[in-house]
Parts: C-alpha cells; sequence; structure tokens
C-alpha cells in the first residue's frame, strides 16, 4: 500500500435483473430492492448508516414510482434523495460511473446538490429528491442505477477521513 490511506472506497455492491420488460422495471421493486440489499450486507452496513442516496432518478412515472418506494422501504421516507440526470441528463451506460462519481463527491465535500428540474412531488412516492443544496454527515452513500433488461445495481461508497 505504500502508506497509501483511502478516504474514498467502494464498500459494497448488489446486482440483480428482474428481466420483467425491456425498459421498464418491475412494479414492486424487487430487483432494486435485492440489489441494495445485497450492497448494505456486503459492506456490514446497516441501512440507518447510510447518510444520502444518489437515485437513478430518470423522470419517467414508472422508474420513479418503482424506485421512489423502493428506497423509502429500505431507508425510510426522510432519507435525502437527489438524482443528478438534471445536471448530466441520461447518458445512457455512462449514467451509472457519473452518478457514481458524484456520490463520492457528495461524502468526500459533506454536501449534495438539489435535484434539478425537480418540480413537483407524485403523492404515490412516499420520498421527495433535495430541493436545495443539503448539508450531509455520515460515512456512507448509496448510487443506484435502474438499466434496461430489468438490471438493478447499487453501489455503497464509504468516506473515511485522515
Amino acid at each position: 500500500m505504500r502508506g497509501f490511506v483511502p478516504r474514498l472506497a467502494l464498500c459494497g455492491y448488489g446486482c440483480a435483473c428482474d428481466a420483467y420488460h425491456l425498459t421498464a422495471p418491475l412494479p414492486d421493486g424487487a430487483g432494486l430492492r435485492s440489489a441494495v440489499s445485497h450492497a448494505l450486507t456486503h459492506a456490514g452496513v446497516a441501512s440507518r448508516e447510510v447518510a444520502f442516496v444518489n437515485a437513478h432518478g430518470t423522470g419517467t412515472k414508472d422508474n420513479d414510482l418503482v424506485e421512489g418506494n423502493a428506497l423509502a422501504t429500505l431507508f425510510g421516507s426522510s432519507i435525502p434523495v437527489l438524482s443528478t440526470k438534471g445536471f448530466t441528463g441520461h447518458t445512457l451506460g455512462a449514467a451509472g460511473g457519473l452518478e457514481a462519481v458524484f456520490t463520492g463527491l457528495g461524502l468526500r465535500e459533506g454536501w449534495i446538490p438539489p435535484s434539478m428540474g425537480f418540480q413537483e412531488q407524485d403523492d404515490l412516492i412516499p420520498i421527495t429528491p433535495i430541493r436545495t443544496r443539503t448539508k450531509i454527515t455520515g460515512r456512507f452513500a448509496m448510487s443506484t442505477s435502474l438499466a434496461f433488461g430489468g438490471n438493478n445495481t447499487a453501489l455503497l461508497l464509504g468516506h473515511f477521513s485522515k
């Protein structure tokens, strides 16, 4: 290790494929819940230790409903949630990588940006994306991705001080 102490690390990951539809997630969110649960178990981290979630957040009715309900079930409705797609657009294959970088930066800097472009709360979704720059504390954050074919991925990042 040459004396290097990592300050940011991938602590856990989970993948699950529900194969429900080419572009829509399984309505009950089982695939995403499974991916997130695997990431937490892999890292040995409890959901209450997660400071925020950078959601895939495509802004589509099906995706946001499934993802919002799954995240609320796993983390509670008060977990700070954002989507960075308002800043980047949907970059398809690069989306998960960009979201992971933004998640790590949020942990490192101790704050997360608002969900740019979010305007109207859907009453069927129990969580609300943050609307203002928000200070966060904690060592862990989750980044979720929902991809074509029912592929669901969750990355748990951790920040470690010197």
